[in-house]
């Protein structure tokens, strides 16, 4: 199961308080009866579609079976899915955009992880309802707005899946797609809609990144194979570094984040916080973890200006 670090959870917490009492968090119920988290904003023009990361651990049935994909109509699922969804929302969502994402019984971590041979089948079988859910947006609550793709890990999985399958029409409404914490191999960059970012300010195109110390620290089930990468505080696909300070959660780090252009790897160096490693597969100076935290500001102000640039044509 994941580990959390406290500073995070904290952080994650407060969001999700200030979002209640401000009461501007709904979840209303779709044909599959309440499978939605949905934050409308005043006079939004776009929208988010993010599918959530691997948030569930293994369970046991009444049977005594051992689960290997969350179920929601269990609340600690829920619960799980509820809290990665708000505090993506409050860090990430600009004030420009609505921000929907689907409840999904995805796989576990353990069911992912511990054999990475069925990472991906059992990727495949959750993102059915995410392909699921996406049409059921189109058709019900989208109503012709254009929209921005986020996934994140199992999520970016699902999305690079749901790039494969997109209509013209869909494309045509599609700002652009970000692909967090997962790979976009050279097989996928021969669908037409999947085409890789070269700028901040380019549209329709797939942003993807994955961020470690060193190129060792790579998992190879999520990142050996990408064709494409981009450093996602100075949006450029050279190895140009960019230096920053990383505040998240009362951090004071100055990082410096450059492109292995090689690899496609963003490789962080100047952190100096504890983190969380990905179970089963996880390596030291892998930051998969802190994938949205560590360039939380870069990405709601690149959503926002790529918007501002397709609202712009």
């Amino acid at each position: 199961m994941k580990k959390y670090i406290p500073h995070i959870l904290g952080a994650v917490f407060v969001l999700v308080i200030i979002g209640v009492w401000m009461g501007i968090v709904r979840m209303i119920p779709n044909s599959q009866a309440d499978m939605w988290y949905i934050h409308t904003q005043d006079s939004a023009e776009t929208d988010i579609f993010y599918v959530c990361s691997t948030e569930t651990s293994d369970w046991i049935n009444a049977q005594g079976d051992t689960m290997h994909f969350a179920d929601m109509k269990r609340p600690q699922d829920k619960a799980a899915l509820y809290s990665e969804m708000h505090g993506v929302d409050s860090l990430i969502c600009p004030r420009v955009c609505n921000f929907y994402a689907p409840f999904y019984n995805q796989a576990t971590i353990e069911g992912l992880l511990r054999d990475t041979s069925l990472f991906r089948p059992r990727c495949a079988k959750a993102t059915k309802e995410v392909k699921q859910a996406f049409d059921y947006y189109m058709r019900h609550l989208n109503h012709g707005r254009r929209f921005v793709l986020i996934g994140y890990s199992q999520g970016a999985y699902a999305v690079v899946e749901l790039l494969k399958s997109l209509t013209s029409e869909e494309a045509e409404h599609m700002v652009a797609a970000y692909i967090i914490g997962y790979q976009v191999t050279k097989e996928d960059l021969t669908y037409p809609y999947i085409r890789a970012a070269q700028s901040a300010t380019d549209i329709g195109v797939t942003i993807c990144y994955n961020s470690v110390s060193s190129v060792n620290a790579a998992i190879p089930i999520l990142s050996a194979h990408t064709a494409i990468g981009i450093n996602p505080v100075n949006w450029q696909i050279d190895a140009t570094p960019a230096t920053y300070l990383y505040d998240f959660a009362g951090a004071c780090d100055t990082l410096t984040a450059t492109l292995d252009t090689l690899t496609h790897l963003t490789l962080i160096s100047g952190y100096s916080g504890l983190y969380p490693q990905v179970p089963f597969c996880g390596h030291e100076g892998n930051y998969h973890c802190l994938e949205i935290p560590l360039y939380y500001r870069f990405l709601k102000e690149n959503i926002a200006l790529r918007i501002t640039c397709k609202n712009s044509l």
